[in-house]
């Protein structure tokens, strides 16, 4: 049975990836520099503990492995500085594991972004465009639960924020994992890159409305100004890079349904 290891795999991507991995066969290995709570832990996933920031446990949890899906997270200033070198150690430690391919997930759009948090994922594809073993980077559109997570904050305060004019081609955490594991089983060299986004390309404000009627909020949808022109010139937008097959409304329904 092949081995699959996942860097982050007690996050929302890294769970995604190992439950898809699982579901086509693989031995799954997740690492983190926590272990998950017994509750919270995936049935047939060997957790172990390994740090990307410092190196520690890398060795041992790449030991074995075919390939690792790299779906660590780098939020804060403090993280966003390491983010890329954490990369680094995590590749060299890669290839001296003598893995066959190294897959990292990053952000749709990334480098046309101003924001700190997308400069980070930047600087770490670089790392991944250097390594000395095969690479992927998928970039991913933003996930259907962040804007979710946006609209249910808001509407603490009776309204849903919108973005006057924007557009958004969200996509399942689920399809990201599927995209992930694809590329993680391919064999071809080199480095490559590639979007993946979902299904439909609308309105921030439409997904808003979808929002409000499958939660049944009376907030009213308040449309903000764009604040940078990442939005207003739609440069987040990543045209022929549909790949989910769940939009947003269905999503929501598999949420009331769970």
């Amino acid at each position: 049975m092949t081995l699959l290891a996942v860097a982050g795999g007690t996050g929302q991507a890294g769970s995604a990836v190992v439950r898809e991995a699982l579901a086509r066969g693989y031995e799954v290995r997740s690492f983190s520099r926590r272990l998950p709570a017994p509750a919270a832990a995936i049935e047939g996933v060997d957790y172990v503990a390994a740090d990307a920031a410092t190196g520690e446990g890398l060795a041992a949890a790449l030991d074995g492995a075919h390939a690792v899906v790299d779906a660590l997270e780098g939020r804060g200033r403090a993280a966003q500085r390491v983010f890329p070198e954490a990369g680094r150690r995590l590749l060299a430690a890669a290839h001296g594991s003598g893995l066959q391919r190294a897959v990292m997930l990053s952000i749709a759009q990334c480098d046309q972004a101003p924001f700190g948090y997308y400069r980070s994922k930047v600087a770490k594809e670089e790392v991944y465009d250097a390594a000395k073993l095969p690479t992927v980077v998928v970039r991913a559109a933003q996930f259907h639960s962040l804007l979710a997570e946006i609209f249910a904050y808001g509407s603490r305060l009776h309204v849903v924020a919108s973005l006057r004019g924007a557009q958004m081609q969200p996509i399942d955490v689920a399809d990201v994992a599927r995209a992930l594991v694809d590329a993680a089983a391919e064999e071809l060299p080199g480095h490559l890159r590639r979007t993946v986004s979902g299904p439909e390309t609308k309105p921030v404000r439409d997904f808003a409305q979808e929002w409000r009627t499958a939660v049944g909020s009376t907030a009213r949808i308040l449309d903000l100004p764009m604040p940078v022109r990442f939005f207003s010139q739609r440069r987040n937008i990543a045209p022929g890079t549909a790949f989910g097959t769940t939009t947003f409304a269905q999503w929501l329904e598999g949420l009331r349904g769970a």
